[in-house]
């Protein structure tokens, strides 16, 4: 309710430099803002607006009151940092044990982190998950098959955090997968990018247990919503967050229930508060009330808008359809290229399978192309953001 985020703003939470100037600038006073059109005229926040700043100049929090400084994991650009105060991670942890109480998650577990821990506050917030549940924990900051391997043969882990790329990797190799079929591990809670239905699938598969997704921003804290046993969307605490949709066109909030642009404001004395956040994230809030039973609201998450596509007819295409189709076919890394000229290629990872005359078609359906082509690739090769492959590119924009 928008009412949450006007009286957030009624009680001072953003009376920072950073955002009375920005607003002034756009002719907005933000102790006159009192009702939902006064909200709307207030200008979104993004990206750079961040990158511009120090971390100290978007905090009023008290040196004393500070948990820790940590950035963005840096995929896409240069780095920001971000003031988290004691009250975040109170605020972390309430979130924390709402999500995974309600997946089966408990004192007495034992949580595995697959991944590299440094400023990024990704890895930090991985680990926080399992203090707030009251879980041991164990790192593995190179997880490569061997070392992954080495911890679920040796450590009873129940619950695993990590990338969806990440765990795939134990299904490269039959006996990969049956090592992690017959380990101790009940959950995977992956988060740092998108999980199609088809890799949850594999995943499950391939661990015999079950998958869950999480979803987190650098800018907020991670998570700041989860699946519930019923796997079909995030939930999220709405009494703490807002969240608009707004159209990527105009900036408008598009019509309920439609995919649009995410827009967050934070609505507790946080550390660093987000006011009109522009994520760059297309998402959709979900309607219908969950079978799980929560009146906890939802959203669907589909990509980046830097990794997503808009075709000619106005549809946006997610890497999420994409791998619906390729990981399906059993194409574990891939890419598909799209060309000026309406025409797309598939790039594929010559060492693994190759894509069969159907996959093509179903491609071609999906970006409404001319035509889609194959081409093998070395892995290495193949366009990254960060350390995954970009799955769309666009040639001659």
């Amino acid at each position: 309710m928008v009412k949450r985020a006007i009286d957030a703003i009624q009680k001072g939470y953003f009376n920072l430099a950073f955002y009375t100037d920005h607003c002034k600038k756009n002719g907005v006073h933000l102790a006159d803002v009192k009702t939902e059109e006064q909200f709307l005229k207030i200008p979104f926040t993004v990206k750079e607006d961040l990158r511009n700043t120090s971390a100290y100049d978007r905090t009023k929090t008290d040196p004393k009151d500070i948990y820790g400084v940590y950035s963005s994991n840096g995929t896409t650009g240069k780095k920001t940092f971000y003031v988290h105060s004691w009250k975040d991670h109170e605020k972390q942890a309430e979130f924390v044990r709402t999500f995974y109480s309600a997946i089966g998650m408990k004192h007495g577990g034992l949580g595995a982190i697959f991944g590299p821990i440094g400023s990024p506050i990704m890895g930090h917030c991985m680990m926080w998950q399992f203090h707030a549940m009251q879980m041991g924990m164990t790192l593995c900051p190179m997880p490569s098959p061997e070392n992954i391997i080495d911890v679920i043969q040796n450590l009873p882990v129940t619950d695993i955090a990590t990338l969806p790329q990440v765990a795939s990797v134990m299904a490269s190799k039959p006996e990969w997968q049956e090592i992690a079929a017959k380990s101790s591990v009940e959950r995977l809670i992956l988060g740092g990018d998108f999980l199609s239905d088809a890799r949850r699938k594999l995943l499950e598969e391939t661990w015999n247990a079950k998958v869950y997704n999480s979803f987190g921003m650098s800018e907020v804290f991670g998570p700041i919503g989860n699946e519930c046993t019923q796997q079909a969307g995030f939930h999220y605490p709405d009494k703490d967050l807002y969240i608009e949709v707004v159209s990527p066109e105009t900036g408008e909030p598009v019509p309920k229930g439609e995919v649009g642009v995410g827009v967050y404001t934070t609505l507790w004395e946080k550390g660093f508060p987000l006011l009109r956040y522009w994520s760059g994230d297309l998402i959709r809030i979900i309607q219908e009330p969950c079978l799980c039973g929560s009146d906890l609201p939802r959203f669907e998450y589909f990509g980046r808008m830097t990794d997503c596509v808009k075709l000619a007819n106005g549809t946006w295409i997610s890497p999420k359809q994409v791998e619906e189709y390729t990981l399906s076919a059993g194409i574990l890394h891939c890419q598909v290229q799209l060309h000026k000229d309406g025409s797309a290629c598939l790039v594929y990872d010559e060492a693994g399978v190759k894509p069969a005359e159907q996959l093509f078609q179903q491609l071609k359906e999906l970006l409404s192309c001319d035509e889609v082509t194959g081409q093998p690739m070395p892995l290495e090769k193949m366009e990254l953001r960060g350390v995954k492959p970009k799955y769309l590119v666009e040639y001659g924009k």
